[in-house]
């Protein structure tokens, strides 16, 4: 039985590890855009951007761990799967950009790019040391970080609730007359599922470490971690909107979300408020970095003989530290098609963790093999690289294609052939039996 202090603890483990840069940039400017609709738009992010995820660790929490999504396919596909995964999620992608977001935030105004290298080595050299120490994961994330990360988050928050920086914006954009239905979308397009997926390993390790052997507490204990990262991000997420929907006093165009923040912290805190910013985004880059790192050397350690768990971690970090000073733009355009791509068949794994044992293993294949399709048409939509022709085609005559899920229908619709199938299947065997 964990405390109630080693609870809280490893809910804001679980809610730090979420919290990156790009969590904090984009609810502002979707409260901007949706303006006086920030409400009705932040209610459809929060469903997808903060309940699917998770939706994810509850089902992470019920199958009795993340390695169990993919236990009813072929283990060659199973470990492929989990090696994409931890490298888009670590140093070819995630680690990388939260380096040069953190930096962008903190030191980039004072010394330009001059100093990205030196705080390169730095904020590697860190995550590696957090890393490196598993078993003290949830003392150093949820009792030391994240707890200085939220009490300057909630500053922000009270101060924008008080003393609000102007009237609430104009909607516009889609935000006009469907603020639900774009919310829904860009919460879908945070694409959280895949790190839930890869978290769970680190919050199975973290409650084991505490001396829960139990697969009933460790699931009770993983859906209390769920349900506090929920309400936490809901929080944060309600706030930094509210801040973009009231940013109207400046009286020009936002771009980003990123801006927004920084007008607002030197309205309300002056040259303090850059300082406290930066304190912000690094904390946050720095909690999600360790616990992808840790998540991904977890896998490493326990699928492959000739890698050690430290080997992973510093693996990791060398190398997200050379993507993030070499060729960080040139790699996105790689992998985040590969991102996008890889979402779905996170979520068809997920769909099917309740039911796969009334699938063939075959059609269990066929339907990863759908969901990776279809999400390759919607990976080509995002990213605008789908010819006009297809994509006018597409739009007219694909289910949710203009909402970047074109891969739900047909997969769904293999998984009921597929049950079906099987049902048949085994009524037919029943019959033979009994002759």
């Amino acid at each position: 039985m964990l405390s109630a202090r080693n609870i809280a603890a490893l809910g804001f483990m679980t809610f730090a590890m979420y919290l990156g840069a790009g969590n904090l940039i984009f609810p502002p400017f979707l409260g901007y855009q949706a303006g006086e609709h920030f409400l009705s738009g932040m209610s459809g992010f929060l469903l997808t951007g903060v309940g699917r995820p998770a939706m994810a660790l509850v089902i992470v929490a019920i199958v009795n761990g993340s390695d169990k999504l993919t236990a009813a396919l072929p283990k060659s596909l199973a470990t492929s799967f989990w090696v994409m995964v931890f490298i888009v999620i670590g140093p070819a992608f995630v680690i990388p950009r939260a380096i040069t977001v953190a930096y962008q935030f903190s030191f980039a105004p004072m010394f330009g790019d001059a100093a990205l290298v030196p705080f390169t080595i730095a904020f590697c050299v860190i995550t590696i040391l957090f890393a490196l120490y598993p078993g003290k994961l949830i003392d150093n994330l949820g009792k030391v970080l994240t707890p200085a990360l939220m009490a300057i988050l909630v500053t922000m928050s009270i101060t924008a609730l008080v003393y609000p920086a102007g009237e609430l914006t104009q909607a516009s954009g889609p935000y006009i007359n469907g603020a639900f239905a774009e919310g829904l979308t860009q919460g879908y397009m945070t694409m959280d599922a895949l790190g839930s997926i890869g978290f769970g390993w680190i919050i199975f390790r973290a409650i084991r470490s505490m001396g829960v052997d139990c697969p009933k507490a460790t699931a009770k204990y993983t859906l209390i971690a769920a349900l506090m990262y929920a309400i936490a991000m809901a929080f944060v997420y309600t706030s930094l909107a509210y801040i973009g929907s009231t940013s109207s006093y400046l009286g020009f165009e936002f771009s980003n979300g990123g801006d927004i923040l920084t007008a607002f912290t030197f309205n309300h805190f002056g040259a303090f408020g850059s300082l406290l910013l930066g304190a912000v985004m690094i904390l946050a880059c720095l909690t999600t970095a360790i616990g992808v790192t840790t998540a991904g050397s977890e896998f490493y350690d326990n699928t492959f003989s000739k890698v050690s768990y430290k080997g992973g971690v510093i693996t990791t970090m060398v190398l997200a530290g050379l993507i993030a000073n070499v060729g960080l733009e040139q790699l996105l355009a790689i992998t985040l098609p590969t991102v996008v791509a890889l979402h779905p068949v996170a979520i068809a794994l997920m769909i099917m963790a309740h039911i796969r044992n009334k699938m063939s293993q075959m059609m269990v294949v066929v339907t990863v093999f759908t969901a990776l399709a279809f999400g390759c048409v919607d990976a080509l939509h995002i990213l605008g690289y789908m010819p006009e022709a297809a994509n006018q085609w597409l739009d007219n005559n694909m289910p949710l294609y203009h909402y970047f899920t074109s891969w739900i229908v047909p997969t769904v619709v293999i998984v009921c052939m597929s049950i079906l199938a099987y049902k048949s299947e085994q009524k037919i065997l029943l019959a033979n039996s009994t002759r």
